[in-house]
C-alpha cells in the first residue's frame, strides 16, 4: 500500500537515509529516522516529546549514540543505495495503521512515533526516558487541537 508521507516525513526518511549512508550501514534503521526526527524541533514529534517531559537533546544525543552502535560500518554507499531494513519498513506500515486509525490522510512523524510506542513498547528510547503509547496519544489531541493531517 502507497501512502503519501507529509513533507516533513519525507524530508525526514531521505535525511534519515543519507545519515545511514554517511555511518556506513547497509541499510535504513529506524533508529537513523528517530535520530533525525529528534533533530528537529518544530516538528509534531519533537513537540509530542517535549509535552512528554523528554528532554529533546539528550533524546537526540541517546539516539545518535544508537545509531553509531547499530552496525560495525561496510564501505560507505550513496544514499541512495540504502534500503530500509525490515523493522523499519514493518514501523512505516504500522505507522500507515496509526494514521488510518487516527483518521489522518497523510503520514507524518507523529505516525512514526505512536506506532512506535504502541508496537515496541519499552523497548531502547522508549524505557529509557519512560514514553509509552496513551500519554503521548492524549498529547497528540491537545497539540493539534482536533485537526487532521
Amino acid at each position: 500500500m502507497q501512502v503519501q508521507q507529509t513533507d516533513r516525513m519525507s524530508t525526514a526518511v531521505r535525511a534519515a537515509r543519507e545519515l545511514a549512508a554517511s555511518q556506513g550501514s547497509p541499510e535504513l534503521f529506524t533508529i537513523h529516522l528517530l535520530t533525525v526526527l529528534s533533530a528537529q524541533n518544530d516538528s509534531t514529534f519533537s513537540a509530542l516529546l517535549v509535552a512528554n517531559d523528554v528532554d529533546l537533546e539528550a533524546f537526540h544525543e541517546f539516539s545518535a549514540n544508537r545509531s553509531r552502535q547499530m552496525i560495525p560500518p561496510t564501505s560507505r554507499k550513496s544514499a541512495d543505495a540504502i534500503r530500509p531494513s525490515g523493522e523499519h519498513a514493518s514501523l512505516l506500515e504500522d505507522a500507515a495503521v496509526e494514521m488510518a486509525e487516527i483518521g489522518d490522510s497523510r503520514l507524518g512523524t507523529e505516525h512514526v512515533l505512536l506506532a512506535a510506542l504502541k508496537y515496541r513498547p519499552g523497548k531502547g528510547a522508549w524505557a529509557v526516558f519512560g514514553l509509552s503509547y496513551p500519554p503521548v496519544r492524549k498529547s497528540l489531541d491537545a497539540i493539534r487541537k482536533n485537526t487532521a493531517v
